[in-house]
């Protein structure tokens, strides 16, 4: 497949090879999928699972296509009580609240100071974990070209 477009093109481009607009040629509508274009789901405005994938020209076989795409998690609830960032992130998590509720206490500014450059760091090593190999995936995004210094977890 070429790429990504929109499916206001996917439709444009259709209507091209049918003929029906514009450019009136006799191309088949069918053959090896060049586009592709997201609906539904995909902007955020409706459900997830109505969502869809529509590809042009519409394929004369069965393809095999390989999707890669990125979930938003599900929230903190009573039947699913961790998440991404309470199991890889816990101390900058520990770190982040103390920091916001200190707003709410008297005490003295040193241990503010102390729990945001707490959080600062943890951030920092939280960030190289994902950079490096934890958040990578070798077969879709290749080998890791420069090496990049992960902490170890």
């Amino acid at each position: 497949m070429v790429g990504k477009k929109d499916q206001t093109y996917l439709s444009e481009y259709t209507d091209r090879l049918t003929g029906t607009e514009g450019d009136l040629t006799s191309q088949d509508t069918t053959g090896f999928p060049k586009y592709y274009a997201m609906f539904g789901g995909a902007t955020g405005l409706t459900d997830t699972t109505s969502g869809g994938l529509y590809v042009a020209p519409t394929p004369d076989a069965a393809y095999k296509f390989r999707i890669y795409y990125n979930k938003q998690t599900t929230g903190l609830s009573a039947s699913n009580t961790t998440t991404y960032l309470s199991n890889y992130f816990p101390q900058g998590l520990l770190y982040a609240c103390l920091s916001e509720a200190f707003s709410y206490l008297k005490g003295p500014m040193e241990m503010l100071t102390l729990y945001e450059n707490k959080y600062k760091t943890s951030i920092q090593q939280f960030a190289g974990m994902q950079i490096g190999r934890r958040r990578r995936d070798d077969y879709t995004d290749g080998t890791v070209r420069i090496q990049v210094k992960s902490p170890s977890p």
